[in-house]
């Protein structure tokens, strides 16, 4: 989430999952196909990079490439472990500020 504080809007902290109720329907769907082909993980990984993308949107900044692919596809492997959305978000969230260089 972005900060409020016009101060803080150089530090862009994506959300990740602002449509994390959408997301928790999509979790509770069998995987039926292994990898992340199938409709379940793709609808995860596309609200997933809206979300990110509409976050740093917000915030004036752009995307750094290959964050929105990378966190949503982490996302959607945590949720395909047994990871609830939260728990997903979180490991996501840490692994790409810090692949990212991003402060949050």
């Amino acid at each position: 989430m972005v900060s409020a504080n016009p101060g803080s809007a150089h530090r862009p902290l994506p959300v990740l999952l602002s449509v994390a109720g959408s997301a928790l329907l999509l979790a509770g769907l069998p995987a039926r196909a292994q990898g992340l082909n199938n409709m379940r993980d793709q609808l995860i990984i596309h609200y997933c990079t809206l979300a990110v993308n509409a976050d740093f949107s917000k915030a004036g900044k752009p995307v750094p490439p290959g964050l929105a692919k990378d966190t949503c596809t982490c996302v959607a492997e945590q949720v395909n472990a047994r990871a609830t959305i939260p728990q997903a978000e979180a490991i996501c969230k840490q692994q790409a500020m810090g692949k990212y260089n991003l402060s949050p």
